[in-house]
């Protein structure tokens, strides 16, 4: 993220990021990053590793994944935050059902690989139709959580060099990432803050 005049309002501005990585033994540590508008962090908080009985993996099938991040640990370490966000940004399709349990607007960020195979029209606006199902390569996988119901369904929004994939109900959440964001959308990366996560969480894990 790149620092503009208006910095005195983009410091107000608190962006939450959530992303987790998977483990060696099938399990998952989450992290929750509060940035302001101008990058730096407000809060981190991260999860013990979150690991699955095989009794879950049975029951849940498909649906265990979009259960263990969007529904238990996207919201346990959301609710530790002393600094409530504005917009929670995921990187993993499955914590789009975060959208499900809080009240903050949940927007996926998709990879610049991913971005690039979203079909003309499905992304060129802050308007644009509903995202498509009918898909192949690398967003083929969410595209089958999406088609069997695990998933909302989703809008895209171009803001500046980032897609999104917003849930399109309510609709005053996608007007909510627009206003916030739009602003300032060619100012931010907003995959950027992922890696930090990510290194965090790998520096947690090899520390023990």
């Amino acid at each position: 993220m790149k620092q503009q005049d208006n910095v005195g309002t983009r410091l107000s501005l608190r962006l939450g990021f959530f992303t987790a990585i998977p483990l060696a033994d099938g399990g998952y540590v989450g992290g929750y990053l509060i940035l302001n508008g101008v990058g730096r962090p407000i809060e981190f908080h991260c999860t013990t590793p979150v690991r699955p009985t095989r009794a879950q993996e049975i029951l849940y099938g498909p649906t265990l994944k979009p259960y263990l991040l969007g529904e238990q640990m996207a919201p346990a370490l959301i609710a530790k935050a002393k600094s409530p966000a504005e917009i929670i940004l995921v990187t993993e399709w499955e914590a789009l059902t975060l959208c499900q349990v809080v009240e903050q607007p949940v927007a996926l960020v998709l990879s610049p690989e991913t971005s690039a195979a979203v079909e003309p029209g499905s992304a060129q606006s802050a308007a644009s139709a509903t995202w498509t199902h009918s898909v192949n390569g690398p967003r083929s996988a969410g595209a089958a959580l999406l088609e069997c119901g695990a998933l909302p369904a989703c809008r895209t929004l171009q803001m500046g060099r980032n897609t999104l994939l917003v849930p399109e109900w309510p609709v005053e959440r996608v007007t909510r990432v627009q206003e916030y964001l739009s602003p300032w959308a060619e100012a931010f990366d907003l995959l950027e803050p992922f890696g930090r996560i990510r290194a965090a969480l790998e520096e947690a894990l090899r520390r023990g």
